[in-house]
């Protein structure tokens, strides 16, 4: 009977699909956030996996550059360095002196170097150093953005006229199209609700959506991680899209994540990062794997 039940919380709210395959690469504003701790807790992860849990805060950065605060991801670490995707226009034009700080989750606050940037495409690469642990965003060098493919954004939204204050907001919605070699790289059109602050945070998305098949799904049923998903970060977001005679669409832009490791992959390849980990490799996985059988049982009530 825990078995059945177990089966049909699955397909009623689809936990995502992962798998074993590493990324070869080529003014004063509110700043508080929320502190958690750095290690994964069973406050932290929620069953069923998908879109429904907290793993996505530990990942998204606060960056206050010469522009508008913004948002941005942690992707990699070689040593005590760690790399952060965001927009472009979120560091904005850094001159000499000028100082980019990004807060973590814990709310520290890290001074940070601006590595690379396009100005044909809204995306900058930066680091900072630290030797405190933080979690990394998975990409899947097989999972691509498609039209349809339902996505989660999240990023540190500033306060405004009707929110006295900023927080970290995450929404869901679609992908309405794939636009290749669009204006300043926005290939990626979709259906969730972003606010200014959020620019620079992740898209992601889940592997059950493709063909690609995840660890927490390559095991039998009697395996204890059976069922765990780990985020797949798939875009950046950047800004909501407009029409010329003025006004919102109610879509949002990003860029797809292989745009961007496209265009700054080099760039990490000369900082000593030659490839981004398997699934199993993950501080997402070593941490939420051995925890998510409480998990299961807690929703459960077994």
């Amino acid at each position: 009977m825990r078995f059945l039940l177990l089966i049909i919380a699955f397909f009623l709210f689809s936990p995502v699909n992962n798998t074993q395959a590493g990324y070869q690469l080529g003014g004063e504003v509110e700043k508080k956030v929320k502190k958690i701790k750095e290690k994964l807790t069973l406050d932290d992860l929620n069953y069923p996996m998908l879109f429904n849990n907290n793993i996505y805060d530990f990942i998204t950065v606060a960056i206050y550059g010469t522009a508008a605060p913004g948002s941005g991801v942690i992707i990699a670490q070689k040593a005590n360095d760690y790399y952060v995707l965001t927009a472009n226009h979120v560091v904005g034009k850094v001159m000499k002196g000028d100082e980019i700080e990004v807060q973590t989750l814990d709310g520290e606050y890290h001074t940070a170097k601006l590595l690379e940037y396009d100005e044909k495409i809204d995306g900058a690469l930066i680091k900072f150093t630290s030797n405190k642990r933080y979690y990394k965003a998975f990409i899947h060098p097989e999972v691509v953005p498609v039209t349809g493919m339902t996505i989660l954004t999240e990023g540190y939204a500033l306060a405004s006229k009707e929110a006295k204050s900023g927080s970290l907001r995450r929404s869901m919605g679609p992908i309405v199209t794939v636009i290749e070699d669009n204006k300043d790289g926005y290939d990626l059109f979709y259906d969730a609700a972003t606010n200014v602050g959020m620019s620079g945070g992740g898209v992601y998305s889940d592997l059950q959506q493709t063909k690609v098949k995840g660890e927490g799904w390559i095991y039998s049923d009697s395996h204890p991680c059976y069922g765990f998903s780990t985020p797949v970060l798939v875009g950046i977001h950047g800004r909501a899209e407009s029409y010329r005679a003025g006004g919102k669409s109610g879509a949002s832009m990003g860029l797809s994540v292989h745009t961007l490791l496209a265009r700054f992959g080099k760039s990490l390849v000369n900082e000593g990062v030659t490839s981004l980990p398997d699934e199993r490799e993950t501080l997402i996985w070593k941490d939420g794997c051995p925890l998510y059988p409480m998990v299961k049982k807690n929703a459960l009530g077994e």
